[in-house]
């Protein structure tokens, strides 16, 4: 009986594998005739596609600079527009993937117009690199009367007609602003050498990159100080990462005239450096725009172009508080407006005020920001009414003595949001984020009413 059994389970599993054998074999067979019937490209082996909708016709066409997209209709010298080629890569792998589900059975006498593709949504014309790869033309029609299918067509099989999933086709009928590259410029940050930008009236600052680091060359006011790293490195990623709203492919929407803003960005093995150019008036609504990587113009909004409008002041290191933070140990908050004075001692597992022992969280963000706080405008060697004092925050060293000291002031002829802070024994008042005298603020406890007598 046992042998019986063995011999049924091993017969069972040698059916069982056959099967596997038989539907792998179908499979591969399908395979093959999918790829045979329909394209299957990658991106670098195409030189082109051209894509037809029943709005516009343009091609995707590789160049040596990069991929770029020609519109049908353009005057003869009409520069081409640079593409995407991840979308482009987008395009290829939804070919490739979202190959037919049916063939239809050919009719007596049907040709590919009485199949559904008499009225074509859109067309691709693929044409590859090598010239001994097959060149394809895809030709996907309207719904069939269930709406769930399209009438599809592939040149590689010239007498079938193919059903598509319907869902498929908002892959391939886009248009062809869906292609432009709309970076204002094609740079890496790491590899700009310098950095210049002009206004109305001439230059307002350059930079130039001396190893990792930018030094000013103009204006004359500001050799010797400090650049900001992390600015230069904003600024150039805003280049880069801000992208156009509007690609103006046609020349007739140029504007003539002198920039309001230019900036140009000197490259390692470049003849010419890379230039952008910003046209007044910079607060309209969408501004407009001229690149390297875009000579035909471009449409921002304000607030990207108000973003690439920076004086040689916003590219200056503006800190303006050194310390140790790894020696704070304590920290003493005076309030003047309300006679209140706080003093928190650092612990293993945080902060606690002195007197109470009650936990005070935030502490140590507070010591980072203060290292991190910039000023926002040219500091001042005095101040007058109606500035007041508002704060005072004192640094603890282990033993107690005073590391550092800040004084915070408030004044109404400040923006909104900032206030004065003065350094020590230094006579300077620096105009900063209010911010931090708010938070360092709301450490000290909130005082309870008096009760009436």
């Amino acid at each position: 009986m046992t042998n019986s059994v063995t011999r049924f389970g091993m017969l069972l599993l040698l059916v069982l594998f056959m099967a596997m054998g038989i539907a792998f074999f179908f499979y591969q067979q399908e395979q093959r005739l999918a790829s045979s019937i329909w394209p299957d490209y990658s991106i670098d082996a195409v030189q082109s596609i051209e894509v037809s909708t029943r709005n516009e016709r343009y091609t995707l066409l590789r160049e040596p600079s990069g991929w770029v997209v020609r519109l049908e209709g353009g005057e003869a010298d009409a520069l081409p527009v640079p593409a995407d080629s991840a979308r482009i890569e987008a395009l290829l792998a939804a070919v490739a993937h979202n190959r037919p589900s049916q063939m239809l059975e050919p009719s007596s006498g049907a040709d590919t117009a009485s199949q559904g593709l008499a009225d074509a949504t859109v067309q691709l014309y693929i044409k590859p690199v090598r010239s001994d790869d097959p060149e394809a033309r895809l030709t996907l029609g309207h719904e069939t009367p269930t709406g769930a299918a399209i009438y599809a067509h592939s040149s590689l099989a010239p007498s079938a007609v193919f059903l598509l999933d319907a869902s498929v086709l908002h892959h391939f009928d886009k248009s062809a602003d869906h292609y432009f590259d709309t970076r204002l410029l094609d740079v890496r940050g790491e590899d700009v050498q310098r950095l210049t930008l002009h206004g109305v009236s001439g230059i307002q600052w350059d930079l130039e990159r001396k190893d990792d680091l930018f030094t000013f060359v103009l204006p004359a006011s500001m050799l010797g100080t400090t650049v900001s790293a992390s600015e230069v490195r904003l600024y150039v990623h805003n280049l880069t990462a801000i992208n156009a709203d509007v690609i103006l492919a046609r020349p007739d929407r140029q504007i003539v005239g002198k920039p309001a803003c230019s900036i140009e960005m000197v490259m390692p093995k470049t003849a010419a450096p890379l230039r952008l150019e910003l046209f007044a008036p910079l607060d309209a609504e969408q501004v407009y725009g001229r690149s390297t990587q875009h000579p035909a113009g471009f449409l921002i909004d304000r607030e990207k172009a108000r973003s690439l409008v920076r004086q040689a002041y916003d590219m200056q290191w503006r800190g303006v508080v050194s310390f140790d933070s790894s020696r704070v140990e304590g920290a003493r908050i005076y309030s003047v407006l309300s006679n209140q004075t706080l003093v928190v001692d650092k612990n293993p597992s945080g902060w606690q005020e002195r007197d109470t022992g009650r936990e005070v969280s935030g502490i140590d963000m507070t010591l980072w920001r203060l290292k991190e706080m910039r000023f926002e405008a040219e500091p001042v060697s005095r101040l007058g009414y109606p500035a007041a004092q508002r704060l005072e925050f004192d640094l603890l060293s282990k033993d107690g003595r005073t590391m550092a000291s800040f004084m915070f002031f408030t004044d109404p002829r400040l923006p909104a949001d900032q206030c004065w802070l003065k350094v020590g024994a230094e006579e300077m008042f620096y105009p900063v984020s209010s911010q931090l005298l708010e938070d360092v603020q709301g450490y000290l406890p909130v005082r309870q009413p008096k009760a009436p007598q």
